[in-house]
């Protein structure tokens, strides 16, 4: 039923979506394990072909939002899973001729970096396009359930499939179902590129480069959202690599367990993204948006208050549960009101913008928490990253002032399909 409601180019476009989704969760860490399996890179060059990646993916994504808005949004899809199977097939094609480089290797990085992001803006407009205003919600939860999903199950089996076959022959895991992806949406019916004013070449290219984040500074709602995500997002990554010490170390935890409360409350992203279509038609999806956000930050109060043992442990689990419940329900409905406030002929452009600042803030957030932690204490920092995930309550959208104007405005277009969509 809820395949219908959404309609085939939906439906053939997520077939697509969890095929490199499930490709990607499976080859997570093949390709720092290929540096430091292969090439003998240090810790230094490890966490540089991290840096390499985001750093290019931020100056580059700029510039293809603009590209992206300008074409058809299918062929955009098509061309970034080309682009990252080739890159990803690359590396062990020349691996085993001996030929491997720690350059190449960033270059690959950066390319699926970029590609990602890339991805991700034109597959959001896409949904735009072929999904009507009422169903983006459930369209929009059903894309983020393979994201949970995926990222609770293919960690474990692509580790150990590296363990069977090494990460370099993972990597053609990875890059296949790039390439299984393109195929698949080659049966996806073509969208009609926008031709907007905005587009017009004597508007200037700095001016439609930077079309992106005036929109997200100037709207009153996507600058708070912005803010909300990047505080939110920054303290909950700052707290990741602390957990593990925290967990491994200070709790004294095995291996299995640390890997339990990595996957178990994973599952609970997954709860949260499969109930919020039903939650948001009865509570409305503002209300929800606000319950949501909000509830998503006190996953991370327990953290400096923990104490020993598996009671320790225990409210651990629980409080990361509550919070990914509450965090995959509020990313739907995020999505949703992005949507619904961005003019279509922008939604590239913002979520580039969107997507490339979030991924260079957040490694900051982590270098920072790393800081605090050995300045002062592992449990000092947990409990500066629980303030300021607290903090990015403020700037949820509270109020609804300068939201609806605009929000009708970017509905007003009509949704269409050139060739034989159907809804």
């Amino acid at each position: 039923m809820a395949g219908r409601e959404l309609g085939r180019p939906f439906t053939r476009f997520w077939h697509s979506y969890t095929v490199s989704a499930a490709g990607s969760a499976l080859g997570a860490g093949a390709l720092p394990l290929v540096a430091i399996v292969v090439l003998q890179a240090g810790p230094l060059q490890v966490s540089l072909l991290a840096v390499v990646g985001l750093v290019a993916s931020a100056l580059l994504s700029l510039p293809l939002g603009a590209v992206i808005e300008r074409g058809e949004k299918r062929r955009a899809l098509i061309v970034a899973d080309v682009v990252q199977f080739l890159a990803l097939f690359s590396v062990p094609l020349v691996a085993v001729v001996d030929r491997l480089t720690y350059l190449h290797l960033c270059v690959v990085a950066a390319t699926v970096t970029t590609c990602s992001i890339a991805s991700a803006a034109a597959g959001s407009a896409f949904v735009k396009a072929v999904v009507v205003a009422e169903s983006r919600v459930v369209a929009n939860a059903r894309l983020d359930s393979v994201n949970w999903t995926t990222s609770a199950v293919g960690p474990p089996i692509g580790g150990a499939l590296i363990g069977v076959v090494g990460p370099t022959v993972t990597l053609l895991a990875d890059g296949r179902s790039f390439l299984v992806s393109a195929l698949l949406l080659r049966r996806v019916p073509r969208t009609r590129p926008d031709a907007p004013p905005s587009s017009d070449p004597s508007a200037g290219f700095n001016r439609r480069l930077w079309a992106g984040w005036r929109l997200i500074l100037g709207h009153r709602g996507l600058r708070r959202l912005y803010l909300n995500a990047l505080l939110f997002g920054g303290a909950y990554l700052w707290t990741v690599p602390l957990v593990a010490v925290l967990v491994l170390s200070d709790l004294s935890a095995s291996a299995f367990q640390y890997g339990l409360l990595l996957g178990i409350p994973s599952v609970g992203g997954l709860v949260g993204a499969l109930l919020v279509p039903r939650i948001a038609s009865k509570l409305g999806r503002r209300r929800c948006l606000l319950i949501f956000g909000a509830g998503r930050t006190v996953g991370l109060i327990p953290l400096p208050f923990l104490g020993e043992g598996t009671g320790a442990l225990n409210v651990l689990g629980v409080s990361q549960f509550v919070l990914l419940v509450a965090a995959g329900a509020f990313n739907p409905l995020f999505a949703t009101y992005r949507m619904t406030v961005t003019p279509d002929e922008l939604m590239a452009r913002v979520g580039t913008a969107w997507s490339a600042s979030s991924r260079g803030f957040q490694p900051i957030c982590i270098a920072v928490g790393g800081l605090l932690a050995g300045s002062l204490s592992l449990r000092w920092s947990l409990g500066v990253a629980a303030g300021l995930c607290l903090l990015s309550v403020l700037f949820l959208p509270w109020t609804t002032d300068g939201t609806r104007a605009q929000g009708t405005a970017a509905r007003s277009k009509p949704d269409s399909i050139a060739n034989g969509g159907e809804n």
